[in-house]
């Protein structure tokens, strides 16, 4: 859209004291993936992001993330509350995410592992969308070590558009209403940042470690 498209628009929301109307969306995507295809770009795409990407299905999901609690050596896991999951051959200790961090900050910056439910996937940047609300605190995805990503094959979209709409889509299911979360977020894998000799530090604002499990 261009600069007097916009303007224009803002002129006559003003003129006839009207919100602006929702533009069209001019971008097509010039791929035209099938289901397979997207999946095999998302996972490449994540796996290029430095994340740990692994294929389960609904009936393994669970042996698929006890393994991954042993690999990553997990001590005390701390999980949303719509992560529905029974996980009865861990030994970790499961800590479910219901009450303020102002209420229990010592207990919840102690735990090594998170297990997070995505909302979303973008296949051509290969990042992971997720919404915060009361069942999916912010702080799940940030506090830990290690995180978890569950990613339902079906919730990964092309692209970051396709993604945002997802989520809003989701949230307004969630809650019957139109009132948007807080924070929708895109996590493209392990925090890392860099210092002026340009060093890669893994870890420093969020997780070191990032496993996606697509099932």
């Amino acid at each position: 859209m261009s600069k007097s498209e916009i303007l224009g628009r803002v002129r006559d929301s003003l003129k006839n004291n009207t919100h602006i109307p929702s533009p069209k969306v001019h971008y097509a995507n010039p791929m035209n993936y099938t289901h397979a295809e997207l999946l095999e770009e998302y996972k490449l795409n994540q796996t290029n992001n430095k994340a740990i990407v692994r294929e389960s299905s609904v009936d393994s999901l669970e042996s698929t993330i006890e393994q991954i609690l042993k690999e990553v050596q997990a001590k005390q896991v701390l999980y949303n509350t719509d992560v529905k999951l029974e996980l009865t051959g861990v030994e970790s200790k499961l800590i479910p995410y219901t009450q303020s961090v102002d209420l229990a900050r010592e207990e919840l910056f102690g735990i090594d592992t998170s297990i997070v439910e995505a909302r979303c996937g973008v296949a051509n940047l290969g990042i992971v969308g997720l919404s915060a609300n009361p069942n999916a605190p912010r702080l799940s995805s940030l506090i830990t070590n290690n995180c978890i990503y569950l990613l339902k094959k079906e919730t990964i979209v092309e692209n970051l558009y396709a993604g945002i709409e997802s989520i809003k889509a989701y949230e307004r299911e969630r809650s019957g209403k139109e009132i948007l979360p807080t924070n929708i977020i895109f996590v493209a894998g392990p925090s890392r940042t860099a210092d002026i000799e340009l060093q890669t530090v893994f870890g420093v604002h969020g997780p070191r470690v990032v496993y996606v499990v697509v099932y």
